[in-house]
């Protein structure tokens, strides 16, 4: 995968945000690796008018929100965590606490559904999905940000989605 190498930070954000738009933009603001895009209001816009065609809250805490950008030359992949979930209209009905954002090219295709494929092969497993779907039960909401409740959402992270920021071991 052509990933970007990138550190933790980079590609990992806390949201605080509870509506799709507004998490959706948070991610891209805070998470930064989005920063090299060429236009990053034109990339909300594709990403959000994506949203409006039908939702990508794809169930068990998880959304894989997406738009393309031209002439990039490798996909881009933030992830936004949420402890009181975002209301995303999931196909479960379910908020989303784990908010990915991807930028690809058009001309990257099979580098996009190489990325899509990996993260849906994470989240179909048993045993992630049930990680995600306790997290629904561990937080208080609105959160005390806590250092604790962080610290647990990145360490899942961290286990099960590494391979974003350390491509590779993919």
């Amino acid at each position: 995968m052509s990933l970007i190498p990138r550190d933790h930070d980079s590609v990992i954000c806390h949201i605080t945000s509870t509506s799709k738009i507004d998490a959706i933009n948070e991610v891209i603001d805070q998470c930064t690796v989005f920063q090299t895009l060429p236009d990053i209001q034109r990339f909300k816009r594709a990403v959000i008018h994506r949203e409006e065609i039908e939702t990508t809250g794809i169930g068990h805490g998880i959304a894989i929100a997406h738009g393309k950008v031209r002439n990039l030359s490798q996909i881009h992949v933030g992830l936004g965590l949420s402890e009181c979930g975002v209301d995303y209209d999931a196909k479960d009905g379910k908020p989303v606490h784990f908010l990915f954002v991807i930028a690809s090219s058009p001309t990257r295709q099979f580098e996009y559904i190489r990325t899509l494929s990996a993260l849906l092969r994470t989240v179909r497993s048993p045993e992630v999905r049930d990680e995600l779907l306790r997290l629904d039960g561990t937080y208080v909401c609105p959160p005390p940000l806590s250092t604790q409740s962080n610290s647990l959402m990145r360490m899942l992270a961290t286990q099960h989605f590494s391979w974003l920021w350390w491509p590779e071991n993919s």
